[in-house]
């Protein structure tokens, strides 16, 4: 279950939103580069093969290994278009490699959404790496063999194009769309960085290939593809860092470094779900691992302007800037109230496993809430330590209650 409260960076309309403004961007600025000097063009031309290799580099090191991919992809389709397609299209093996091109790229980049998230260097990376050799290698002898025909009533008949617009075939052009149209629904159905990626690099490589008669478009796409890939992974570095993966919520690291710059006036919480080692041995860790994703939500939901941040375990903090610890007692209990009152319908796990017979249980949850102040403290880790004395006085009084310093 998704938290409440998104970053930005992380949003699904930001990751759907901010490549589709350079794109356009991009589109409007085309006819600006002819007018690039002749070291410009030599820079751009080698930037995607210096940092395309960077991506699949970190996408290795952030275990992002569908980001690897698709940078591989990325790097051999610029390859083949800076290698085979500086020649006119009128040429026919130009125009069956550009064909060929712009039909399995797309295809290729939809097929690593099936993959599992692993190093490149197992099975599964391993074997697609063979797929797409073994294309390269098929796709070059059908070239050299068809190229010897006459293939004109297959362009006029089958592979119709509009080259007023664009040198692709109106089915490869659908292609296309249909294939940026499923990557956008998949980031705002999951999210996830890949699905950020391969949808960057499904939208930059349309572009190239749609809009193939501008000069230098590929350098450019390509560009601003990688840079947008790299972009990617830094976040998701700064997630694997600061984000809880289990909740999607700031974790200890966030809330250490948020306490290095805390002043003024302050108030800190500290929330335990009550019993939950035994909700763990009496459900199973699955059923556990649900339950703090839901508590981390509505805490997340009902904590307002306030940063909430998962401290370890089944224990969360809540950090209330600019109020006093009387000002945040009304929140608390709301949350508290909130969480106790949620009607939690869970399937019976054994042995972490659901079984096809498993029951479904009614039951609820609660927690315990310490709250302190700044006032009289002198420091953050003070006022912390404060709050966790109030929580185990809560448990210690009954649990499922709030307790102020």
């Amino acid at each position: 279950m998704q938290p409440f409260s998104i970053p930005l960076s992380r949003s699904a309309f930001f990751r759907f939103g901010s490549p589709i403004l350079l794109a356009l961007a991009l589109l409007a600025g085309l006819h600006r580069v002819p007018q690039l000097s002749s070291t410009s063009e030599v820079l751009l031309i080698s930037l995607p093969y210096i940092l395309f290799p960077v991506a699949v580099f970190l996408g290795e090191l952030f275990n992002q290994s569908r980001t690897s991919l698709a940078a591989i992809i990325l790097l051999l389709s610029y390859y083949i278009i800076q290698t085979w397609l500086q020649s006119p299209l009128s040429i026919q093996s130009t125009k069956l490699t550009y064909t060929l091109l712009s039909l399995l790229l797309p295809l290729n980049l939809l097929i690593i959404h099936r993959l599992p998230e692993r190093r490149l260097l197992t099975r599964s990376g391993i074997l697609f790496l063979f797929i797409i050799f073994a294309q390269f290698i098929c796709s070059s002898v059908a070239i050299s063999y068809l190229s010897a025909f006459d293939l004109s009533m297959v362009w006029q008949k089958y592979l119709i194009g509009f080259p007023l617009i664009s040198r692709l075939p109106v089915a490869i052009i659908l292609l296309f769309i249909a294939s940026i149209t499923l990557h956008a629904m998949l980031i705002f159905k999951r999210n996830q960085p890949h699905d950020h990626a391969l949808f960057i690099s499904t939208l930059f490589s349309a572009i190239t290939l749609t809009f193939f008669q501008f000069p230098m478009i590929s350098s450019v796409a390509y560009t601003v593809c990688s840079l947008l890939l790299l972009t990617n992974l830094i976040n998701c570095s700064h997630e694997l860092a600061y984000i809880d993966q289990l909740t999607g919520i700031p974790g200890r690291r966030s809330l250490d470094t948020e306490m290095k710059y805390l002043g003024g006036t302050y108030s800190i919480a500290m929330i335990d779900i009550d019993h939950f080692k035994k909700f763990n041995d009496t459900y199973g860790h699955k059923t556990g691992d649900d339950v703090l994703r839901l508590v981390a939500s509505i805490i997340a939901k009902e904590a307002n302007l306030a940063k909430v941040y998962r401290y370890g375990g089944e224990e969360f903090t809540i950090i209330f800037k600019g109020k006093a610890q009387a000002d945040c007692m009304r929140l608390l209990e709301q949350i508290r109230k909130g969480i106790s009152a949620y009607p939690l319908k869970i399937l019976a796990h054994q042995n972490n496993e659901t079984t096809k017979d498993a029951q479904t249980i009614s039951t609820n949850i609660t927690v315990s809430i310490g709250l302190s102040g700044n006032h009289n403290i002198d420091n953050p880790h003070s006022v912390l330590k404060a709050a966790d004395k109030a929580l185990y006085r809560a448990k210690s009084n009954g649990r499922n209650q709030v307790v102020q310093r």
